[in-house]
């Protein structure tokens, strides 16, 4: 690619980039959350840059499943200013320390601190995991009959995503191993060869929403799982994406478990009108309007609620 075109796509960017956060920084016009009643724990966790994305995602999914407990994990760059939004916001929130959810045999940064920190609140209730880049525009009644029956759920990559053995989930990464591969790859292929539970299951799905029923084995199934695949992988296995590879292996092995329908919970390139859930991954997010217009549906809906 030429110079002229890289510097033609990170314009491109910019410019998307700022539509976006002018529409999204609407949702500080906003009125407060108020505490839900559904038995459920909404966990993220947040960068300074994405508080009001955050706002956004979580003021969506509230607006049509609205939880009795939120917590945020905050990323170190979050200072006092963005608390005070967050509980502006958010008065019920319980905001938490990423150094609070750190353990010898897990790696650090990646988003590991808040899946260790899942593994904490499903002791106590089911735990959604949302990501600041998601907006939910409709009715999301499989997440609902998920937390009353205490089943799992995944956000899936296609129709029908498949839960795997492990020997099934080798054969299927194979053809993606190749010089560079990512960390992704290579962990699914050698997953097998740990030692795990004969029956242990995997899926391919992604971490950005994720359902995990009450569990006093996470932790432990968790700290297990990364020493034996950091034995496997050495520095490989503190790369980004690990913290997805465990997210996935965790919750394949729940009560239940399913696959989210898909494109009614996915990424915006596959979407059709029948979409409730949106996850602008970082390779979609900044290339058009779609972010931003579906942001401000969001902003619409929220702001339509009866106060």
């Amino acid at each position: 690619m030429s110079l002229f075109n890289k510097a033609m796509g990170r314009a491109k960017r910019d410019y998307w980039r700022w539509k976006y956060h002018r529409v999204a920084r609407q949702i500080l016009g906003t009125r407060p959350l108020e505490r839900g009643v559904l038995p459920f724990t909404l966990l993220s966790m947040v960068h300074q840059r994405d508080v009001s994305s955050y706002l956004v995602a979580v003021k969506s999914f509230a607006h049509f499943l609205n939880p009795a407990k939120i917590v945020v994990v905050c990323d170190p760059s979050i200072d006092h200013a963005d608390r005070a939004v967050l509980k502006r916001h958010l008065p019920h929130v319980e905001l938490r320390e990423a150094h609070e959810f750190v353990h010898p045999d897990i790696p650090r940064g990646g988003t590991w601190e808040r899946l260790f920190a899942i593994a904490h609140y499903v002791e106590d209730s089911y735990v959604v995991q949302l990501d600041a880049d998601t907006l939910t525009v409709r009715p999301v009644p499989e997440i609902l009959d998920a937390v009353r029956n205490g089943t799992g759920f995944v956000l899936g990559e296609m129709p029908d995503t498949p839960i795997r053995s492990l020997q099934a989930t080798r054969e299927n990464a194979l053809p993606w191993l190749a010089p560079w591969a990512h960390v992704q790859a290579i962990a699914e292929t050698e997953m097998v060869n740990v030692g795990l539970p004969q029956d242990a299951r995997y899926i391919r799905g992604c971490s950005g929403f994720t359902g995990f029923p009450r569990s006093f084995q996470m932790r432990d199934t968790m700290t297990d799982y990364s020493r034996r695949m950091g034995a496997k992988l050495g520095d490989d296995w503190k790369r980004w994406g690990t913290e997805q590879v465990t997210s996935n292996y965790l919750v394949s092995n729940m009560p239940g478990v399913q696959p989210l329908p898909f494109p009614k919970y996915g990424t915006p390139d596959c979407a059709t009108a029948d979409t409730a859930f949106y996850h602008f991954i970082g390779s979609m997010r900044f290339i058009n309007n779609k972010y931003e217009a579906a942001s401000r549906h969001a902003i619409r809906l929220i702001n339509s609620a009866p106060a």
